[in-house]
């Protein structure tokens, strides 16, 4: 979860109500700004960088936008709690009362909506995959040298009880129980649905992160292509990536799989590759590219981590290899980045996961980033 912002936004008709919530913030040393609609309020949730850390929102006054915002909240990385204005609005358990500024206070310190988010058991799980429970939200990469939105990693996520349920708390699960087939089926059909969908406007592609034995797999060239075989989304824009939950013990099968997966049309990167994380062997196979640990871009004030993500990128560069940041959180972690000669960028501070509805919004406040 981000580090809350200090901002509030405020989202009402009734000028009590909106008096209140301004009132009620500088009670709790917060700053509060009221938007006129709501696609102003979706605008400021998915610009790069924190989001705000309330709405208080009268949902009459967000109008058809409510779902699309409901959507967007759901998200965990948002990281914004919603506060309820209205008649029928329950809020963190209580009704706060427009022009009530103390009880609204009250209603505003207690936090994000909780909810039941499942029993995290397999037999759950197993429900979920059979009932479309797994959806997928998006976090925007961009090439380093020109700003310019490149990809999306998919990320899956798990819509029950009303609540949005991050992969953390069910991937693992997936691969004891033996249902990690499933579930990257589940998450790849909705992604290449999704990008398909944006393509004609968008053109981004999408990464797909894939346990060491799916990858392994001869048959996964095949599934894919056949998920693409009617879709717009041109075969080269699926990305794939290995994931660090299974260590690699025959280099040579990996190998393999990753020339049979790039004679298919499907690049595949390392994920996660850290400092010491004992993969070194893994740099030289025939990745399309590496994936840098967020650990990295936290450490980037330290002489010795820029010279080793220096070496890390020069040895890829001689490979072909793009090499991707992650964990890119302010301008300083791009200044670094870039001038380490780092391809791609990826992280808060460029764009939190998104529900792909909002990755319009997104890429518009990225170019209004871009302009400044």
């Amino acid at each position: 979860m981000p580090v809350r912002s200090r901002q509030v936004l405020v989202l009402a008709q009734d000028p009590d109500a909106i008096l209140a919530a301004h009132a009620a913030s500088a009670r709790l040393g917060l700053t509060a700004r009221t938007v006129g609609t709501g696609s102003e309020a979706l605008a400021r949730l998915v610009r790069p960088g924190l989001a705000p850390g309330h709405l208080v929102c009268d949902p009459a006054a967000a109008g058809a936008t409510w779902p699309r915002l409901l959507a967007l909240l759901a998200e965990p990385a948002t990281g914004t709690a919603l506060v309820l204005l209205g008649p029928s609005a329950i809020a963190c358990g209580a009704d706060p009362v427009p022009g009530d500024a103390a009880l609204l206070a009250e209603a505003m310190a207690a936090g994000p909506l909780a909810g039941a988010p499942g029993d995290g058991t397999v037999a759950a799980l197993r429900q979920a995959l059979q009932a479309g429970e797994i959806g997928v939200h998006y976090q925007p990469i961009v090439r380093v040298a020109d700003r310019r939105p490149v990809l999306v990693e998919a990320l899956a996520r798990w819509h029950r009880a009303g609540q949005v349920i991050g992969p953390d708390a069910f991937v693992a699960l997936a691969e004891q129980a033996g249902l990690a087939p499933d579930l990257a089926a589940a998450v790849a059909g909705a992604a290449i649905r999704d990008l398909s969908a944006c393509w004609p406007r968008l053109r981004l592609g999408v990464t797909l992160n894939l346990p060491l034995a799916l990858l392994l797999d001869p048959g996964l060239p095949a599934r894919l292509g056949r998920l693409l075989a009617r879709a717009p989304l041109p075969r080269r824009q699926v990305v794939l990536e290995l994931t660090e939950t299974t260590p690699v013990h025959d280099l040579a099968a990996l190998a393999r799989a990753l020339r049979r997966l790039r004679h298919a049309g499907f690049g595949v990167l390392l994920d996660d590759v850290a400092l010491g994380d004992g993969r070194w062997r893994l740099h030289a196979l025939p990745f399309a590219g590496l994936k840098l640990d967020r650990s990295l871009a936290e450490r980037l004030s330290d002489a010795a981590c820029r010279q080793a993500v220096r070496r890390l990128v020069r040895e890829a560069r001689a490979r072909g290899q793009v090499v991707t940041a992650e964990g890119v959180a302010d301008r300083r972690h791009w200044a670094a980045l870039r001038a380490l000669g780092v391809h791609q960028a990826q992280g808060y501070g460029i764009g939190r996961p998104l529900p792909a509805t909002a990755l319009p919004g997104w890429r518009a406040a990225w170019r209004a980033r871009r302009a400044e």
